[in-house]
């Protein structure tokens, strides 16, 4: 049955009973990420970026925002910013999943909104996640940026009720597309 622990034949406890290892939905929760999610989330988040997003159009420029957006100091400013929240998904040492949600007095913004392997369901449930979160925090706008020429992620926001509003840059200068919803 999916969600269900199974047994596992490689692990054993210190009673040398096999060790229930979690399967399927149940290690696929949800959870605030911390300092030790760090080198995993890091590399995620490269590996997606240099395969599939590219934030920058050459080595150099790769490099130079991996020294910004892909560090460890990067993620755990995020980890203790009062007014941001990391989320991840999948277990510590193998994520497959992570969004970042930092919230301002008038709208939530999503960041780094990345998934392993796209149409899974991750993403969808990363997403899902962050509205609530708005909805808990009693934010009505929320905003998450795109590079362009990325139609999946464009379509995936919009079938989430997202409308492109309009283009805009990074911080690196590059350009991106705003797309926005309310709660």
């Amino acid at each position: 049955m999916q969600g269900m622990p199974i047994v596992s034949t490689n692990a054993e406890r210190e009673d040398n009973t096999p060790a229930v290892v979690p399967r399927g939905l149940d290690s696929l929760m949800i959870v605030r990420g911390t300092s030790a999610h760090v080198p995993y989330l890091r590399r995620l988040k490269e590996n997606v970026m240099r395969d599939r997003y590219r934030p920058a159009p050459d080595e150099d420029g790769f490099e130079r925002w991996r020294e910004v957006y892909c560090t460890d100091a990067y993620f755990n400013d995020i980890i203790d910013d009062g007014e941001a929240m990391l989320l991840c998904i999948g277990t510590l040492r193998d994520p497959v999943g992570m969004v970042v949600l930092r919230r301002s007095d008038d709208h939530l913004e999503i960041d780094d909104l990345l998934v392993s392997a796209p149409r899974q369901g991750d993403g969808a449930r990363l997403l899902i996640a962050a509205l609530r979160y708005a909805d808990v925090w009693r934010i009505k706008d929320v905003h998450i940026d795109v590079y362009p020429g990325h139609d999946g992620a464009e379509a995936f926001l919009m079938e989430h009720g997202f409308k492109m509003e309009r283009e805009t840059e990074n911080d690196l200068g590059r350009p991106m597309k705003r797309f926005e919803r309310a709660v």
